[in-house]
């Protein structure tokens, strides 16, 4: 299957229609149309993922971050030479991979053990099977996500619906109030939204913008598989940001 041929499939399932207009997400780099063959996976195109993927002959680096973000006005960069160079091609499904059913959020609300999940574009809406101690619930989402430490605000005694959003979700808190859930969760928040979260409605657990996202990197390769069954994957965790 041509690089090509796989983008094209790929934004059938995850279109590009439920990207942001902020967002730069979608074929970053395809040096040459040729053949995949084998995958790398990683949340976001580090020089650790760029070099592994040289090093190790892969065809073609999936990422949840876009590679590209900002306009470029030259190709002076050396991982972006690099990736020419060894006729690596970068895709990355952003924003769009957040809203889509089984993507980010689901992935997220999945390993939580989330039920009855409800979709509101980006947020998830779930409940636990049974009622847990907030403080229980606090614990049990950092070893799932394997967080070296999370913060959480505590406003009720236990958790049953959660709403989530994997990633940057302070823009949300709000919004998650209004939805009957008492328990909201995302990767980060700023300062100013959990002290507003200490005096809400709702227990907020801010558990890493990586550990909230990295679980999609699951899904995608679940996508990858059924689309060819034969593709080589590789899952890489990678997080450059060391917690002490």
């Amino acid at each position: 299957m041509k690089k090509s041929e796989l983008y094209k499939i790929l934004s059938e399932r995850i279109p590009s229609s439920l990207s942001e207009e902020w967002d730069n997400d979608g074929a970053m780099i395809i040096p040459h149309d040729t053949c995949v063959n084998r995958i790398l996976l990683s949340l976001d195109a580090t020089t650790q993922a760029v070099s592994k993927a040289i090093d190790e002959k892969f065809d073609l680096i999936i990422t949840h971050h876009p590679l590209i973000f900002r306009p470029v006005s030259s190709i002076v960069n050396g991982k972006y030479i690099s990736l020419i160079e060894n006729d690596i091609a970068v895709f990355s499904f952003h924003t769009r991979f957040d809203t889509v059913s089984g993507g980010v959020n689901d992935a997220l609300a999945s390993i939580l053990g989330l039920v009855k999940i409800e979709s509101r574009s980006i947020m998830r809406i779930g409940e636990l099977e049974k009622e847990m101690p907030t403080d229980s619930f606090a614990q049990f989402v950092k070893a799932k996500l394997n967080c070296p430490c999370l913060n959480y605000v505590k406003r009720r005694d236990t958790v049953k619906k959660v709403v989530l959003v994997g990633g940057d979700g302070k823009d949300f808190s709000t919004e998650a109030e209004n939805v009957g859930a008492d328990t909201y969760i995302t990767g980060n928040m700023s300062y100013n939204t959990m002290i507003d979260a200490s005096e809400g409605k709702l227990n907020v657990i801010e558990a890493g913008h990586y550990n909230t996202e990295f679980p999609s990197m699951y899904a995608m390769k679940d996508i990858l598989l059924s689309v060819n069954s034969e593709f080589e994957i590789e899952i890489f965790d990678n997080n450059p940001i060391v917690t002490i």
